[in-house]
C-alpha cells in the first residue's frame, strides 16, 4: 500500500468509498486531472529511462481517457488494467507514487514490491487484479471472478482491459466464452490503438462488435479519446453487465508514443502519421476541449493543472529515487502459502473405503463447511458425478456445488482460480484426464507466480483435481489397464517444475481424503493427482496372497473431517528385521513397492522402508534424508517414462546430497523408455510399466550385496 503521508485527500476519499461500497459522484474536472497526472508521469519516466535511471518503461500516452471508464464504475467492482491504463489506476487509487516506485523497482512499490516490470498494475485493497506481461493472460481469471460474483449475487462486475492484440489470444476467447455461456458480469474493454510492437496489422476480420454480439454479448464501438463520453457510455453498459450479461466496449485510440522504451517510434512509423495522430487523437487535448465547451474549464486552467502535475511528479520522482531497493536476501519469500491452522486429527469411526469413495467423502466434508465451495468441470454435475463418479456425493447431498462446464480446460481452471481469488477460499476445478491440462498450461503457470509477483498481496487458493495414470483397478502387477493415448500419462513432471504450485499424489484412501481436505485450506494453487488405478483398488497382496498389513491399514478411512499435513512423506516399514533398504515412491508405485518389499522380506528377511512422498512438490527432504541415512541403500520408483522426469529429479537430489552415505549407488526404476504415450494394447502396456518384479530385482540386490 502507498505510504499514508503520500496518499492524497482524494485517495483517502476513495478508500472510504471502497469501504462503504458507494460510488462517488462524477467530477469531470477531477477525472481530467488524473489524465494529466498520468501523462506527466509518462513523460518524466520516459526521460528518466533515457537517462539510464532504470531499464524499461512502457507508456500510456493516448490511452488516458480510460479514466472516464473507471470513474463510471462502483468502487467495489474489480478491475484488470492493461499496462497502458495508468490513468485508470490513478482514477481508482489516487496513488501516483506506485507507478514511479514500480519503474525504479523500489521496495515501497505496492504493486509488486519491485519484482515485476512497471505498469503491472495490482492491488487487492483496490480490487485491481495483478497484471501479467503475457498479453491478455489474466482473462481466464477474470472469468472466475465474475463467476463468483454471479454465484454469490454480489451485484459487482469485473472489467478486463487489453489492446487489440489481446483479442487474438486464446486467453481472451476463454473469457468471452465463459462470459457468454454463463452470462457473467464481465465488462471487456478493447483499446485498439492500431499498433502491435512495430506492426500495424489487423488482429481480427470483419467487425469486432458484430462478432461479440453474435456470441451473446452486448457490444459498442466508440472513440476512445473523450473521457466524458466514455463515462456516459460506461454508466449504461456497466449496468447491463451487472444485471444482464457481458459487455464489450471497443475503443478506437491513438498511440502517441513508441510501443515501449525499447523501440524507436520513427523506426517503424511514418512521421506524418504520428503527427496526425497527435493532432487528432490526443485524449488530453480532446477531453480538455470538451470540458472547455461545457464551461467547466478554461485554457488557463488546463495549463495550470499541467504545471501543478509537473511539480507534484517531480517531487515524487526525487523522493522515490532515494527509497531503498529490495534486498537480495528475500528472493525466496512468498513462493508457497501452506495452511496456517494445525492439522485436524480424525475422530470418526474407520471403515473400509475405496479411494473413489474417499474423494467423494472429502469433497462433501469441504462443502459442508464452506457454502461457497464448488467443483467445476466437464460432466461433474451429472447424476453420475462425472465420468469417474468423484462428485456423486456433491450432486446428491449439496445440489448446485458440482457444476458442469463447457469443454475447455483453460476455462475450467480460470473459473476455479478466479473465484478463489475473490474470497481467498479454495474453489475446485476437475480436469477429466491429466493429458488435457495442456490447453490450460499458461494459466496454471501464471497462477503459480501470482503470490510471488505480488509479494504476498494476492493468493490463488485454487484446487485442481485430475485423473492421472492408466486405468484398471489395482496395482499394475495385476494386469493391463487399457488407458492408451490421452488417458494414461502419469504427468507429474508437467506440474512439479512450476515454482509456487503445490502438487499432491496420494497412494491410499486414508491419505486421499485427509490430504484433499487439507488441500482446501491452502492459499497456494494446488494440483491433486488421482491415480485412476487406485480409484477402486483393494489393499495389495504379496505372492502368497496375504494382504500387506502396514499398507492395508490405510484403507481404513475415518468418517468425518480430518486433515493430513502437506510436505510430509509417510514412512511405511515392511518387515521387522534389520533395515535393508529404502524405496522412495508415490501413487500406484507405492503399491508395487509394497508387494516387492513383502516378497523379498519373506525370502531374505530384514525390512524395507517405503517413503511415500504424497506431496511431490515441494517434497519432504528431511524424511527422504532420514530414510537414506538409516538404510544406506535406496531406489526411486516412478511410473513416468525415463529421462527428464520428476522421478529423475528426486534421484539426482538424493545422489547430490547423500552420495557419500550410501553403500550402493542409488537405483532408479521408471517406465521402460521414453515413448509418446502408453499403448492401449495389453502386451505393450505391460512391457512399458515397471512392476513389483522390477522392484524385487533391485531389492534382492540390496538384501544380498
Amino acid at each position: 500500500m502507498p505510504d499514508k503521508q503520500n496518499v492524497t485527500a482524494g485517495g483517502q476519499q476513495m478508500k472510504e468509498a471502497v469501504a462503504t461500497e458507494q460510488a462517488p459522484a462524477f467530477d469531470a474536472v477531477d477525472c481530467f486531472k488524473q489524465m494529466i497526472l498520468a501523462r506527466t508521469i509518462n513523460d518524466i519516466l520516459k526521460t528518466r529511462k533515457t537517462q539510464g535511471k532504470f531499464d524499461f518503461y512502457i507508456g500510456c500516452a493516448g490511452h488516458e481517457a480510460i479514466a472516464g471508464v473507471i470513474a463510471a464504475l462502483q468502487p467495489d467492482d474489480w478491475l484488470t488494467l492493461y499496462y497502458r491504463d495508468l490513468a485508470g489506476w490513478l482514477q481508482r487509487t489516487r496513488d501516483p507514487y506506485a507507478p514511479i516506485r514500480g519503474a525504479y523497482a523500489r521496495v515501497t512499490d505496492p504493486m509488486t514490491s519491485g519484482r515485476s516490470l512497471s505498469e503491472q498494475f495490482s492491488s487487492r485493497h483496490f480490487h485491481v487484479l495483478p497484471y501479467f506481461s503475457e498479453i491478455a493472460a489474466l482473462a481466464p481469471f477474470c472469468a472466475g471472478v465474475a463467476f463468483a460474483f454471479k454465484r454469490e449475487k454480489t451485484g459487482q462486475l469485473v472489467t478486463f482491459h487489453c489492446g487489440d492484440g489481446g483479442v487474438a489470444t486464446n486467453d481472451f476467447n476463454v473469457l468471452y466464452r465463459a462470459a457468454t455461456v454463463h452470462q457473467l458480469p464481465v465488462f471487456m474493454v478493447v483499446e485498439e490503438n492500431g499498433w502491435a510492437i512495430t506492426n500495424s496489422g489487423r488482429q481480427w476480420g470483419g467487425s469486432l462488435v458484430e462478432w461479440a454480439r453474435g456470441g451473446g454479448a452486448e457490444a459498442v464501438e466508440m472513440d476512445g479519446s473523450d473521457a466524458v463520453a466514455l463515462y456516459e457510455a460506461t454508466r449504461s453498459l456497466a449496468e447491463h453487465a451487472r444485471t444482464t450479461g457481458p459487455v464489450l466496449l471497443h475503443l478506437k485510440i491513438g498511440l502517441l508514443d513508441a510501443h515501449s522504451s525499447s523501440t524507436d517510434i520513427y523506426g517503424y512509423r511514418d512521421r506524418t502519421e504520428v503527427n496526425k495522430t497527435k493532432e487528432t487523437r490526443d485524449p488530453i487535448t480532446n477531453t480538455g476541449n470538451r470540458l472547455i465547451e461545457m464551461g467547466l474549464l478554461s485554457k488557463e486552467d488546463i495549463e495550470r493543472f499541467k504545471k501543478e502535475a509537473r511539480a507534484q511528479v517531480t517531487q515524487i520522482d526525487e523522493q522515490v529515487q532515494g527509497e531503498p531497493l529490495p534486498s537480495g536476501d528475500r528472493y525466496l519469500e512468498h513462493v508457497y502459502s501452506f495452511p496456517k491452522e494445525p492439522t485436524i486429527e480424525p475422530t470418526g469411526a474407520p471403515k473400509t473405503t475405496s479411494m473413489l469413495d474417499a474423494v467423494n467423502d472429502a469433497l462433501a466434508e469441504i462443502a459442508s463447511r464452506d457454502p461457497g465451495f464448488f467443483v467445476y468441470g466437464q460432466d461433474v454435475g451429472s447424476p453420475r458425478g462425472g465420468v469417474f463418479g468423484t462428485t456423486q456425493s456433491l450432486v446428491s447431498k449439496f445440489p448446485g456445488t458440482a457444476i458442469s462446464s463447457p469443454l475447455n480446460e483453460q476455462l475450467i481452471f480460470g473459473i476455479a482460480a478466479g473465484a478463489s481469488m475473490v474470497d481467498g477460499r479454495a474453489r475446485c476445478g476437475e480436469i477429466q484426464f491429466i493429458e488435457y491440462h495442456q490447453s490450460m498450461a499458461q494459466t496454471v503457470r501464471l497462477a503459480g507466480q501470482i503470490e510471488y509477483q505480488s509479494f504476498g498481496d494476492w493468493n490463488v487458493p485454487v484446487l485442481i483435481r485430475m485423473k492421472a495414470g492408466g486405468g484398471g483397478g489395482g496395482p499394475i502387477s495385476s494386469g493391463a489397464g487399457g488407458g492408451g493415448f490421452g488417458h494414461s500419462h502419469s504427468g507429474e513432471h508437467w506440474f512439479t517444475d512450476i515454482p509456487g504450485l503445490i502438487v499432491l499424489c496420494p497412494s491410499t484412501p486414508y491419505d486421499a481424503k485427509g490430504m484433499l481436505i487439507e488441500a482446501s485450506r491452502t492459499e497456494s494453487p494446488l494440483i491433486y493427482l488421482e491415480r485412476g488405478r487406485l480409484y477402486r483398488s483393494a489393499p495389495p497382496k504379496d505372492a502368497q496372497g496375504n494382504v500387506i498389513g502396514p499398507v492395508a491399514e490405510l484403507w481404513q478411512v475415518p468418517e468425518g473431517y480430518y486433515t493430513i499435513p502437506m510436505r510430509k512423506a509417510r514412512r511405511i516399514r515392511i518387515g521387522t528385521g534389520y533395515l535393508t533398504g529404502a524405496i522412495v515412491t508415490w501413487g500406484t508405485m507405492m503399491l508395487e513397492a509394497a508387494i516387492a518389499a513383502a516378497n523379498v522380506v519373506a525370502r531374505y528377511g530384514g525390512a524395507f522402508d517405503i517413503v511415500d512422498l504424497r506431496t511431490l512438490m515441494p517434497f519432504d527432504e528431511e524424511t527422504i534424508s532420514a530414510a537414506v541415512r538409516e538404510a544406506n541403500r535406496v531406489v526411486v520408483v516412478t511410473e513416468e517414462p525415463d529421462y527428464t522426469t520428476f522421478g529423475r529429479h528426486i534421484h539426482s537430489w538424493i545422489v547430490q546430497h547423500h552420495f557419500d552415505e550410501m553403500d550402493l549407488p542409488a537405483a532408479f526404476i521408471s517406465g521402460k523408455g521414453n515413448i509418446p504415450s502408453v499403448p492401449y494394447d495389453g502386451p505393450e502396456e505391460m512391457a512399458f510399466y515397471p512392476t513389483s518384479r522390477d522392484i524385487e530385482a533391485v531389492l534382492i540386490n540390496f538384501a544380498t550385496a
